[in-house]
């Protein structure tokens, strides 16, 4: 499973080399090696550390137009260094030679997310340039990642990604997690120095400037409450991980007895295999899985829960292009037939991998170069419709899962909580790391709560500066603007969170609130929430500085008071037969406002008509319709006001 890297070079690199503004015979020895080594890495798709060695090399030789160029190109590939690389090639702009600098700076600007700027940049080397081929082909391509992008960002997700540290580490890529269905055990792929093996080049030979082997890891769950925490990972076995050869995690059966793996070497040609679980710690020496493999590569591979079903990724002839994804079904013999392609609502001309099937058997995640991607590979998510036998359109998984880099991998734990894949996101180049999220399902991350709140500035609509923010991590989710006409912003929030809200408007202290999203396994609510503020002026007009909110409070207090409400222990779930003949009822109160037009309870009638009672004290209440005896039957109607998005209903009885 190495990484195979976009090698973006065209046949211009031969005329660059040729063309060093440097004579050759004015290096010293140690130079050219140095030189030499920087193109090996680079040739190879390992642009960082190809980067340290040309940056140094630029360092001697400041005019040199060669190094400039390799080292602006290697900044891309570092997720901090693409505002750098922007900066180190934009004045080589029209340089003899270099006619794809103009590709680069908009690859700049495409992988730092600067969409538009990256657009134009796409279509003046598309102009300006007019190149063909692949690099064409490319270009368009990368043209139609950043219009993704754009659309991406507008719907991105509440929540916030954390790497999976430990087993992840900056010495070693980690990547294709595989939970155990128990969830107590990571197995996953590692390459760096704790690898069998030594730095190997393409033709596996000793390399200094080479590459380590990838060998298959596992970290056990630490005990405690902190269900993030696992321990540093190490070597599953002997019998797995050789000197020389690659092995790869991929997936595990859904009954903990099958590991599939990914092996390469000299004897093993890219192929997938199969480790038998034989105890705790123990599993077998990997076999080669008959009727999937071919000559081609076949790459990663997913059982579903009926232990018969594998979906595999492979780029052998007859696919839709580059790797396409296959399905295929165990026989008695445990070898694999009925081969066949999931067509083209999965497939593309465009590179599909790292399939995985959920528990229930009908939910696909992979990875696609196309469907929508912003970039890279992006993770998508495919339904099977059983009714009509055919998959339905595949979604991308959204930002901040997918980004501009290459994101797979995907796995989901037995129950769907959690969501680990590997990104490239914090290196840039192939130095993956793991991220978990919560919850791992698209049905669940998308059982989204519609905030909906509305700025009042002396009770008139305003707008204000909105920050929301996740309590947990304090991670800035969004900046928006409310509408300086409505008051309103609107944001989608995840089930079963705290968000933290941060709002500036002109002339006031930043004020903090908090909202606490209720639980929801699917579709999609809404939360009405108000954000007041209040100048002193307004609450000297109103004779009062008391908080606004405090005097609505003291006023309902002392409503309570009058003869519209029955006084009842709140510990009693039932009314007695005098009360309910004097017209007491349990009612759920939905609002209280001394300046009734400002509420919105619209959204409320799905659940039942809303009564709005005008009482001696100034206050108008908005009660549902609803009129109970029993408090239990009340409460339902209030769990369901608070679903819809009425968070703060309460439950009073009135006559």
């Amino acid at each position: 499973m190495q990484f195979r890297l976009k090698n973006l070079l065209i046949s211009a690199v031969l005329v660059l080399i040729a063309s060093f503004s440097f004579a050759q015979e004015n290096m010293s020895a140690a130079f050219k090696k140095s030189l030499y080594n920087a193109d090996e890495l680079y040739n190879d798709g390992n642009y960082l550390r190809a980067l340290v060695i040309y940056d140094s090399l630029w360092d001697k030789r400041p005019n040199d137009i060669y190094l400039q160029y390799k080292t602006g190109i290697c900044h891309i590939y570092q997720a901090t260094g693409r505002e750098k690389a922007y900066d180190i090639l934009k004045s080589l702009v029209g340089e003899q030679g270099y006619d794809d600098v103009m590709f680069y700076l908009a690859r700049a600007k495409h992988l730092n997310y600067q969409f538009e700027d990256a657009i134009d940049l796409y279509n003046d080397y598309l102009t300006s340039y007019r190149p063909t081929g692949t690099r064409r082909i490319e270009t368009l391509h990368f043209l139609s990642n950043c219009r993704n992008g754009i659309e991406l960002m507008k719907r991105r997700l509440a929540l916030s990604l954390e790497i999976l540290t430990p087993p992840s580490n900056n010495q070693n890529s980690q990547y294709s997690p595989v939970i155990s269905p128990d969830g107590e055990k990571l197995y996953y792929t590692n390459r760096g120095p704790e690898s069998k093996g030594e730095m190997m080049d393409e033709k596996s030979k000793k390399n200094a400037v080479g590459s380590y082997y990838e060998d298959v890891f596992v970290a056990t769950k630490n005990g405690g409450g902190d269900t993030f925490s696992f321990n540093n990972g190490k070597n599953i076995s002997d019998n797995i991980n050789e000197t020389d050869r690659h092995e790869a995690s991929l997936s595990i059966s859904y009954d903990n007895q099958m590991l599939f793996l990914y092996l390469s070497g000299d004897k093993e040609s890219e192929d997938i295999y199969v480790s038998y679980n034989k105890g705790d710690t123990a599993w077998s020496k990997p076999q080669n899985l008959k009727g999937v493999n071919t000559p081609q590569w076949e790459g990663h591979a997913s059982m579903a829960p009926d232990g018969k079903t594998l979906y595999f990724s492979t780029d052998r002839p007859g696919g839709y292009g580059g790797r396409d994804i296959y399905r295929a079904i165990m026989k008695e013999d445990s070898t694999f037939g009925n081969v066949e392609n999931l067509g083209p609502k999965i497939n593309t001309p465009f590179n599909e991998d790292s399939p995985f099937i959920f528990s229930n058997g009908s939910s696909l995640y992979f990875a696609s170069e196309s469907h929508g991607s912003m970039g890279g590979y992006d993770i998508f998510y495919i339904k099977y419709d059983s009714v009509k036998s055919q998959w339905q359109d595949p979604v991308n998984m959204g930002y901040p899962i997918n980004t501009t880099d290459d994101d797979r991998y995907y796995y989901i734990s037995k129950e769907g909580d959690w969501g680990y894949f590997s990104s490239a996101r914090a290196s840039g180049e192939n130095l993956h790391d793991i991220y978990r999220i919560q919850p791992g399902t698209f049905e669940r991350l998308n059982a989204l709560i519609l905030l909906v709140g509305t700025v009042y500035v002396d009770e008139i609509e305003s707008s204000a500066l909105v920050k929301i923010m996740d309590d947990k991590t304090g991670d800035v989710l969004a900046t928006l603007i409310a509408d300086s006409t409505t008051g309103e912003f609107v944001y989608s929030l995840l089930p079963g969170r705290q968000y933290k809200i941060s709002l500036l408007a002109d002339g006031f202290a930043p004020k903090v609130e908090y909202v606490e999203v209720p639980p929801l396994t699917e579709g999609v609510k809404r939360i009405e929430h108000r954000f007041d503020f209040y100048s002193m002026d307004y609450l000297k007009r109103r004779k009062d500085s008391m908080n606004l909110q405090a005097e609505i409070d003291a006023r309902v207090r002392l409503s309570e008071e009058d003869d519209a409400v029955c006084i009842v222990e709140k510990e009693r779930d039932q009314l007695i037969a005098s009360e309910i003949e004097a017209g007491c009822r349990f009612r759920v109160q939905v609002g209280a406002y001394l300046n009734p037009g400002k509420f919105k309870y619209e959204f409320l009638r799905a659940i039942g008509d809303v009564e709005i009672k005008g009482y001696p004290d100034g206050i108008t209440r908005y009660l549902m319709g609803q009129e109970f005896t029993n408090r239990q039957e009340a409460e339902a109607l209030r769990q369901k006001c608070v679903m819809a998005g009425q968070w703060d209903a309460w439950i009073t009885v009135r006559r």
